[in-house]
C-alpha cells in the first residue's frame, strides 16, 4: 500500500542491561554449541520493570521527541509478541494510555508475534489516512522473557530473547521520515509449527513451564512436514512481501541505505544467502544492533529504525526498509525515506 503523508515524527526505545551470552554459558543456561552457531554478543535483559511500564518509559522518550500534542491523538496501539503483559486478563493499551498521551484516543492490544511492530504500522496508516482528523498515533511494543513462563535461551533455537519495548509516533504532519509504502502479508500452510500437535489447554501452563517452541517444532515435523519446505517457504514469504513494499514506493535495492531485519543468530539468517537471494550484503542491515539485543519480540524494527536516526547512520534522503515476520505465517514490510535529521537528545538504543 502507498501512503501519501504519513511520517513518522518520533521514536525511541527502554531497553536492560547487556548480559554477555558467555555469561548464560558458563552458568549453563545456554548451550555453548548454539551459542558459537548463533554468534551473538550479549541479549538486554530487563530486571524489574513491567512489560507495560517499560512501554510507557520508551513511549514518554518518544512523545518528548515529537511535535504532536497529545490532544492530537485519536490512536493508541499496544503490541506483544509474548501476550503476557505482568497480569493475566485486563488492557495494558489503555494503562498506556493513562500514562502517555491520555485523552479520548481509540486503545487496543495487538499480537502477532515478531510481525506486530510492522502490522501496527500498516493499520495505523489506514487509521490516518481514513480519519482526516487524526493527527497521530502512537505505537507501543513490550516483551519480556523470564522465567518461569519462558526461557530467552532454551525455549526456541537460533532465536536468544531479548527483554524491550519500543515506540514510534505516526503523524500527517512532516516529521523525521516519511512512510513511502507498507506490505502485510499471510501464508498460513505452516500455520502449526508454532502449535505442534498437542491437545489444547484449559488454562495458561497446563502443559509445563517454561513455553517449549523446540517440542512444538518436532511435533510439526512428524506429521511428515520437509524441514527445507517449510525454510524456503519463510524465504519466500519474505522476499515477497519485501518486493511487493519496495515496487509500490519505486524503490529498487540501490536506493536502500539500510535493511532492518528481525533479530535472529546466524543458525536462523543466513547472511550469505540473504546476498545471494536477495542481494543485501550484512553491512547494509542491522546485524550488529541484533546481536547485542537479542530478539525483542515485535519490537526489533522499530528499535532498529530508532538506533539508526539515534546514531546518524541514516540522513535526509535515505531509504530505509524494515522487514519482519511472525509465526502463523505473516510477513510485514515498511518502506521509509528520512526527510529531516532528528533533533534529539541522549540515546535510547
Amino acid at each position: 500500500m502507498i501512503w501519501n503523508e504519513v511520517y513518522v515524527d518520533a521514536s525511541a526505545a527502554r531497553l536492560g542491561r547487556r548480559e554477555d551470552v558467555r555469561r548464560a554459558v558458563a552458568e549453563g543456561r545456554y548451550d555453548a554449541e548454539e551459542c558459537a552457531a548463533d554468534d551473538l554478543v550479549s541479549v538486554s535483559v530487563m530486571d524489574d520493570t513491567s512489560q507495560a511500564d517499560m512501554a510507557v518509559e520508551a513511549a514518554r522518550v518518544a512523545l518528548d521527541r515529537s511535535r504532536a500534542a497529545h490532544e492530537d491523538f485519536s490512536l493508541v496501539v499496544h503490541v506483544t509478541s509474548s501476550g503476557f503483559q505482568g497480569l493475566d486478563h485486563w488492557s495494558p493499551a489503555s494503562y498506556i494510555q493513562s500514562r502517555t498521551v491520555g485523552g479520548q484516543a481509540t486503545a487496543i492490544q495487538m499480537q502477532q508475534a515478531s510481525n506486530g511492530g510492522v502490522a501496527a504500522v500498516d493499520l495505523v496508516a489506514a487509521h490516518l489516512t481514513a480519519r482526516p482528523q487524526a493527527g497521530a498515533a502512537l505505537i507501543t511494543t513490550s516483551d519480556k522473557y523470564q522465567l518461569p513462563m519462558f526461557d530467552r535461551y532454551r525455549s526456541d533455537k537460533g532465536l536468544p530473547r531479548g527483554d524491550g519495548a519500543t515506540a514510534l509516533v505516526l503523524t500527517r504532519a512532516p516529521g523525521v521520515a516519511r512512510l513511502l509504502s507498507t506490505a502485510v502479508i499471510s501464508d498460513v500452510t505452516h500455520e502449526g509449527v508454532y502449535r505442534g500437535t498437542g491437545p489444547w489447554s484449559a488454562a495458561a501452563g497446563e502443559r509445563g513451564w517454561p513455553i517449549d517452541m523446540r517440542r512444538r517444532l518436532k511435533e510439526y515435523l512428524g506429521t511428515g512436514v520437509d524441514v527445507k519446505d517449510l525454510a524456503k517457504a519463510l524465504a519466500v514469504g519474505q522476499q515477497t512481501v519485501m518486493e511487493m513494499a519496495m515496487g509500490e514506493a519505486g524503490v529498487g535495492l540501490g536506493d536502500v541505505a539500510r535493511f532492518v531485519y528481525p533479530h535472529a543468530g546466524r543458525t536462523v539468517v543466513d547472511w550469505d544467502v540473504v546476498q545471494e537471494v536477495a542481494g543485501i550484503h550484512v553491512d547494509q542491515t542491522n546485524w550488529e544492533l541484533g546481536r547485542r539485543l537479542g530478539h525483542l519480540g515485535a519490537g526489533d524494527q522499530i528499535a532498529g529504525l530508532t538506533h539508526l536516526l539515534e546514531s546518524g547512520a541514516v540522513g535526509p534522503g535515505d531509504k530505509v526498509v524494515l522487514s519482519s515476520l511472525g509465526h502463523g505465517y505473516t510477513f510485514g514490510c515498511a518502506v521509509l525515506e528520512i526527510v529531516a535529521e532528528p533533533q534529539w537528545s541522549g540515546a535510547t538504543v
